[in-house]
Parts: structure tokens; C-alpha cells; sequence
């Protein structure tokens, strides 16, 4: 089928446009970051980017990587008597209540005094004690972000000796009664079908690796919360369904910058088959090199059943000198709401009919109960948003996919870290990192993670400034 996406030549354009028009712009920065990381997922311990992390006290620490910032949460894993800690030996820590001194034990760096627990559990696998690690306990590594309260999954090792959680998204984490992980083992349903089910949230998650690894269904309760991808009613540019991924911005596509008009995405990232592979509980998919683009894209996905989280690894890796941010774009049925913390500024451009903007809560609401909007000429909302989540609300499920927070002077140059399009049959849900200065043979890790629940009854109103609405979905992506 051919294309006819107005995307063509025009959305460079409005990009322009949107950026005359914010009501705060600072000059588009450009930042450098640490090249060459890792591809790295959350998905088996209790940590999770965007959400608030954990630190433990004279036991260790509990680094984030790529995470979003957050209120450190209160709460460690208590150590063996008698382990060797990986961080260090305590000098006096007092007792956890309801738990256990940690004594004896050698250290392998300084000794530090340790902080005291309160309810804690005693190096127990995940949960951790509220009021901070008991003494002598040991170092526990989570990469992609912590959770609130939570020790990173595995806690002290048995006997001391640390433990490295790579990922995973944690619900509270707490000893007081958070969610404990339970990561999903996928399935390969066919060469165009890899599947996360999350029964106990009653969610399926799917990514077809024949076409650009897109995600090409997720269901609630056997609800599309996305559209689905089909090939038989998708376009030549299959740009109607499912969620992919770009780099951005669009103008660079073709290598040079300064060019408009770059449309259709590099098939390589876009389109073309990735290499799948299924490794304990992710699915890697690996696809290949544009030259004009100079990156290829790697996927790496994963599930849990326990937090209800899906996490979303992705990673450019350029061929050449580059710059971009990562741009991941959702399509999803018309007619719900969309809403997210209001930041600095925000263009509405073709949704300003159907846009407002509260100041308790600080939110913006776009109501596509009518499905009006639309964009012959490509533009979008651009908008600067805060706290890191944006949500859609339709039939009564409600969708957050969560991200890094991203300062206006990060942002790749016309764009935002949150922008909405409207297609004809969906809405994009657009969500991007941080711009970045590549060199060859450079990475750039980027990660977000979606949540889907049911709304309920406590919640008073489905509608754009529902003081209820706004705090359950800040609720759910604190999680």
C-alpha cells in the first residue's frame, strides 16, 4: 500500500514552528555523554528508571544507571553473621529490630560504621528492611534504576559476599508490603512473534522481529492498549501500528541536519528484520547499520510479573561520528485522554482545541474524545514535561509509559521529550532521551518502561483536570 503520511516534507517544518512558539526555550545544548556502555536491562531485580531509588547505609551502595532521578527510598539488605561483605565491616551498627546484628565478617575496603534497620529481614533475596541496611551488610549493584524502598533483587548474598542485579522494575520494594519480582520468561509463538504473558496482571506483551522489532501488541484483559500491527492494514512504511523506535531528530536521517524532509525512517531501523534471539528472561534484538544514518539500533525487552512492569533497553551504537537522542513512538487507538506533568513550556499545535493545562495538578490534558484533531501537515504537540511519565487513559485502562526526565537544554534541536501526533486511526505517544554527541563505535543506552492497569473506582472522573485521575497515575508510575 502506498504512503501517504504528511510526515514527508512537512514535519521538520512544524518542528520549526513548535519551537518559535514555546512558551520557554532555552537554546538547544548539546551533551556529551559516556559512550561505549553496555546494553543493559531491568527486569529481575527490584530497581527501576524514572522511579525514586533506594541507598543502603554502612552497607554498601546501590548505584543507578540510566535510571530517572528520585527520592531516595529508606531501606537495605541486611547481611549474614559471621558473611564477608563485599563493602565493608561494621564497627557498631546497631541491631535491626525484629532481625539480626551483623557480626564477624572481614572487609575488603575501610570499615564503616553501619546504620541501624528497622523491621529489616536479614539478607534475604529482594525485599528490603524499612530505615536503612543493618551493619555489615553487603554492596548490591542495580543497573537501569532502583525502586522505592527496595534492595536490588538477590540482596546479600548467602553468606556476604555481594550481589549484582542487572535491572528490573520493583512495586515498593519495601519489607512493608511492595511487590516482590518475578521476571517472565518469553516465548517464541513464531519467527514474527516473540510473547511476555503477565498472568498474574493479566497483560500479553508481543514483538514481531520481522518487521523493525516493533512491539506489535500489548492487551489488557484481551484489550489492545496499542494498535495492533497487522501487515495486511498497515502501510509500505508500516507507520500505522505498533510501537517502534528512531533516532531523533527526523532531519538527520539522511545524514545531514541542515536537510528537511526525511521521511520515510531508515528501513534498517524501521522496517527490516532483526535478528531475535530469546536469552533467560529477555528478548535481544539486534538490527543492522544505516550508512547515511550511521547507527544500527539494539532492542533488549523484558517482563515482570510481579511489578506489572515491561521494560523497554534500547541502544544506538553509531558507525560514525553522530548525534542524537532516542525517540520511541507508540501508536494507540483515538478517542481516550492523554495527560503528564507540565514543564517549562508546550506548543499544542493541531490539538490546541482539544489542549488544556492545570495548575493543581500541574498537568497537561489533551481530550481526544472527539477524534477531531488532525495534521495534514505533520505537526504535533511538542511540550517539555516533567516527572518522567506520560499516560492515555481509554475504556477504562490506563497506559503510562515511563522515561527519563530531560532538561529543555538537552533536547534534540525542534523537539521535546514528550510529543503527541495525530494519525488517521491512532495517536502517537512520543517520549525521547537526551541529544548526544556520538563518536564511532559509541552507545547510547536509553530505557522505558510501560504499565497498564485497570482505573478504578476511587478514581472519580475520567476527564482532562480530575484532581483522582492525576494522582493514581503518579501513583502507579512511582511504582
Amino acid at each position: 500500500m502506498a504512503s501517504n503520511d504528511p510526515r514527508k516534507a512537512s514535519r521538520q517544518n512544524s518542528g520549526l514552528d513548535n519551537r518559535m512558539a514555546r512558551i520557554t526555550r532555552r537554546s538547544v545544548g548539546k551533551l556529551a555523554i559516556v559512550t561505549g556502555v553496555g546494553s543493559v536491562i531491568l527486569a529481575c531485580s527490584s530497581s527501576n528508571p524514572g522511579s525514586t531509588g533506594a541507598t543502603t547505609t554502612g552497607g554498601g551502595t546501590s548505584t543507578n544507571v540510566g535510571g530517572g532521578a528520585g527520592t531516595k527510598g529508606t531501606g537495605g539488605s541486611a547481611a549474614q553473621v559471621g558473611g564477608t561483605s563485599a563493602a565493608a565491616t561494621a564497627t557498631g551498627g546497631s541491631l535491626a529490630t525484629g532481625g539480626q546484628p551483623a557480626t564477624g565478617g572481614t572487609t575488603t575496603s575501610t570499615p564503616t560504621t553501619g546504620g541501624a534497620s528497622t523491621g529489616g529481614t536479614p539478607a534475604n533475596t529482594g525485599g528490603a528492611a524499612t530505615g536503612g541496611a543493618a551493619t555489615g551488610g553487603s554492596s548490591a549493584t542495580a543497573v537501569g534504576g532502583s525502586a522505592t524502598g527496595g534492595a536490588a533483587t538477590g540482596g546479600a548474598a548467602t553468606g556476604g559476599s555481594s550481589a549484582t542485579a542487572t535491572g528490573g522494575a520493583a512495586t515498593g520494594g519495601a519489607a512493608t508490603g511492595g511487590a516482590s519480582s518475578n521476571p517472565v520468561t518469553p516465548t517464541m509463538v513464531s519467527g514474527s512473534d516473540y510473547r511476555f504473558t503477565l498472568t498474574a496482571c493479566q497483560v500479553v506483551f508481543d514483538v514481531n522481529p520481522q518487521v523493525g522489532a516493533r512491539i506489535s501488541g500489548l492487551t489488557l484483559n484481551g484489550t489492545n492498549i496499542i494498535v495492533p500491527y497487522v501487515a495486511s492494514t498497515d502501510n509500505a512504511d508500516s507507520s500505522l501500528s505498533g510501537s517502534t523506535f528512531w533516532t531523533s531528530p527526523q532531519s538527520a536521517w539522511d545524514g545531514n541536519i541542515s536537510t528537511t524532509g526525511d521521511w520515510p525512517p531508515p528501513v534498517e531501523i524501521n522496517k527490516n528484520a532483526y535478528t531475535a534471539s530469546i536469552t533467560g528472561d529477555h528478548v535481544i534484538l539486534t538490527g543492522t547499520a544505516n550508512a547515511n544514518l550511521g547507527a544500527s539500533i539494539t532492542k533488549d525487552l523484558s517482563a515482570d510479573a510481579g511489578t506489572c512492569w515491561i521494560t523497554l533497553l534500547y541502544t544506538i551504537k553509531a558507525t560514525k561520528g553522530i548525534q542524537a537522542a532516542p525517540w520511541e513512538v507508540t501508536r494507540v487507538p483515538r478517542g481516550g485522554l492523554a495527560f503528564f506533568p507540565s514543564g517549562t513550556s508546550m506548543t499544542p499545535g493541531p490539538l490546541a482545541a482539544n489542549t488544556t493545562t492545570t495548575t493543581t495538578p500541574a498537568m497537561v490534558w489533551f481530550n481526544d474524545a472527539s477524534q477531531s484533531a488532525t495534521s495534514p501537515s505533520g505537526a504535533k504537540l511538542v511540550a517539555d514535561g516533567t516527572g518522567g511519565w506520560l499516560a492515555y487513559a481509554l475504556g477504562g485502562n490506563l497506559f503510562i509509559k515511563k522515561f527519563t526526565d530531560v532538561q529543555p537544554s538537552s533536547f534534540a534541536p525542534g523537539e521535546g521529550d514528550v510529543e503527541i501526533y495525530p494519525g488517521s486511526g491512532y495517536l502517537e505517544l512520543e517520549v525521547q532521551g537526551v541529544y548526544t554527541t556520538l563518536t564511532t563505535g559509541g552507545s547510547l543506552p536509553w530505557t522505558t518502561q510501560w504499565r497498564v492497569v485497570a482505573i478504578p473506582s476511587t478514581v472519580t472522573a475520567v476527564e482532562a483536570g480530575n484532581a483522582t485521575l492525576a494522582t493514581f497515575a503518579a501513583q502507579q508510575a512511582a511504582l
